[in-house]
């Protein structure tokens, strides 16, 4: 995977002319390729479907996972990174002064029907330059903004987001754990937050509304989908996941993401 630095991310954005509004939007294919955006935030609001494969955003509130058939809703001014691997998809932006009012002002996952997602990638016929003062964009870019907020409302995926902690300490046991998800235990996160057991996890279901097991649990699934959204085995991720028994990581992983690993794995990877 391709690593960029932030200096490498604002070279895109400006490539890609998200350093302004883009009136009425735009959009454009998603790369193929795994990259990794550094910290970035845009004035356009970003809606992102993944025909194919899955991939990871990061906000300052938490880690949302976008799978196939659903798209990712980010907000204008939200500072975010992107991990992308193996996506089939495309990215739209839109001009907030020319977005419904009533838009979610925080990242939200959502399932994306048929007619959206035929919309989705009929905007591509829209270059970040040719949409600008075209009647037929601005009348299609509102409408689309219309439905999308539509689908928000009534089925945001709440399952796909892992909250994060303000606390400096728990912050800190956090990116640990997210780096290396299958080895790290309660133990070792007390010991790199350098607190006692009772207070870490006092302090950490405050931030987070959940229990330290639950959140490393929900981390090694996320973990496991990118992994099985790349193509690999079932019976491979459920041990990358840090998971003996391949029927306690089924159970584990369905009652999740409401579908088995299988049937996962086949609709990332399309067969």
């Amino acid at each position: 995977m391709k690593t960029l630095t932030a200096r490498e991310t604002l070279s895109v954005l400006i490539e890609n002319r998200l350093d302004g509004p883009g009136t009425p939007g735009f959009a454009f294919r998603n790369p193929s390729t795994p990259v990794f955006y550094d910290w970035h935030e845009h004035p356009c609001h970003q809606i992102t479907y993944a025909r194919r494969g899955a991939t990871q955003i990061e906000a300052r509130e938490g880690r949302y996972l976008l799978p196939a058939a659903h798209a990712i809703w980010i907000p204008a001014g939200t500072r975010h990174r992107t991990m992308i691997r193996d996506l089939e998809g495309v990215s739209v932006y839109f001009d907030p002064a020319q977005f419904p009012p009533d838009r979610a002002e925080h990242i939200q996952t959502f399932p994306v029907t048929a007619l959206l997602q035929e919309m989705l990638f009929h905007t591509l016929r829209w270059s970040v330059d040719s949409a600008e003062h075209d009647s037929v964009a601005i009348s299609f870019f509102n409408t689309l903004g219309l439905l999308c907020l539509e689908q928000m409302r009534e089925k945001a995926e709440r399952r796909f987001t892992l909250p994060r902690a303000a606390h400096p300490s728990l912050a800190r046991a956090m990116d640990a754990a997210l780096a290396c998800p299958a080895e790290t235990d309660l133990a070792q996160a007390v010991g790199r937050a350098g607190m006692s057991e009772r207070s870490f996890r006092r302090h950490f279901r405050a931030e987070t509304k959940m229990t330290w097991q639950d959140w490393i649990t929900q981390v090694r699934l996320f973990h496991a989908a990118v992994l099985l959204a790349e193509g690999a085995r079932v019976t491979d991720v459920a041990a990358e996941a840090g998971y003996a028994s391949l029927s306690a990581f089924a159970k584990a992983f369905t009652h999740l993401l409401g579908v088995s690993p299988a049937s996962f794995r086949k609709t990332q990877t399309g067969g």
